[in-house]
């Protein structure tokens, strides 16, 4: 049977896409589907301006640099705690620092020659939303490279060398021509459209329904 390719756009600063990705994984738990899916993880940046090597308070940045006001911003948090737990995520919106992901994209896409891509980006989801880790210091980054299994020197190239620019380029190019305007955004078998969170009876039928196909 061919499998299903599951096509996920994300940014590892959303915290949608994170309970996205917990929710798909527990619909393939539940359905026993993980032999029958392939995950394919694309690029795409919330803040692409965000200076490089600059990080600030999550809450501000949404507050003040995009306008929310702080009082929605906290509305906002509110409402994703409880559907966080729910899928395990314990999210510390409070100790989150923005960052430019650019860096993080890059060695997402050559953490894929190795297997490892959706581990290293649920670590980079659990290291900003979790800990509050600062990743727009490079250290940082590479210490998740490292306790990943990956080489951190060659990553460090790749970051330096701006390394993976092109393919970051072409899923947010293909993004636009999908009329995205959001993540987390999943495309199955490049037909079926599932856009932002859902709740896990709906996950699972959508996937169930793909699997028949």
């Amino acid at each position: 049977m061919t499998k299903v390719k599951i096509e996920i756009w994300s940014d590892v600063v959303c915290p949608s896409c994170f309970i996205g990705m917990k929710q798909l994984e527990q619909a393939i738990s539940s359905l026993d589907a993980k032999d029958d899916v392939e995950i394919v993880l694309r690029s795409f940046q919330l803040d692409p301006a965000f200076p490089k090597n600059k990080s600030m308070s999550s809450l501000k940045h949404l507050a003040e640099m995009k306008g929310y006001g702080m009082e929605r911003v906290q509305e906002m948090c509110a409402r994703l705690l409880p559907v966080g737990k729910k899928v395990g995520i314990d999210f510390k919106f409070d100790k989150a620092l923005i960052y430019n992901t650019q860096d993080a994209h890059r060695l997402i896409k050559w953490s894929k020659n190795f297997d490892k891509a959706i581990e290293l980006e649920k670590a980079l989801f659990f290291a900003y939303f979790c800990i509050g880790t600062d990743l727009s210091i490079q250290k940082n980054l590479l210490d998740i490279i490292e306790d990943a299994g990956l080489d951190s020197s060659k990553a460090k190239e790749i970051i330096e060398k701006k390394e993976y620019s092109e393919e970051i380029n072409i899923d947010i190019e293909r993004a636009k021509s999908l009329g995205l305007r959001g993540v987390p955004f999943f495309l199955i078998n490049e037909k079926t459209v599932v856009s932002g969170c859902q709740n896990d009876e709906e996950f699972e039928e959508i996937l169930s329904s793909a699997l028949l196909l």
